[in-house]
């Protein structure tokens, strides 16, 4: 399951409302769930986003592209960035 964190922290490069943003994404068939516009960074972060980051140490992300986090079969929270996703997820997926 993807969950999605729109968020305008980015250089507002994200659209300004939920209705928007769901819009897009359903254009793109966003295959996830979007949580609700949001921050990211700081203490107003979800507190999801916040146990991600616990678990793996992560600081803030400093640009939309990152900031990914991936829960194994077993429930271990890790990072991973753009450029490794697909890999990463296919490592995680022949999990037992």
């Amino acid at each position: 399951m993807i969950l999605g964190f729109p968020s305008r922290e980015f250089g507002a490069q994200e659209y300004p409302t939920d209705a928007e943003i769901a819009d897009f994404a359903q254009a793109k068939n966003f295959p996830g769930i979007l949580m609700k516009l949001g921050k990211v960074t700081g203490k107003d972060a979800p507190e999801v986003w916040k146990f991600f980051q616990k678990e793996t140490s992560a600081k803030d992300p400093t640009w939309n592209f990152n900031g990914k986090f991936l829960v194994s079969k077993n429930g271990v929270v890790c990072t991973t960035t753009a450029a490794t996703v697909e890999a990463d997820i296919a490592k995680l997926m022949e999990e037992q």
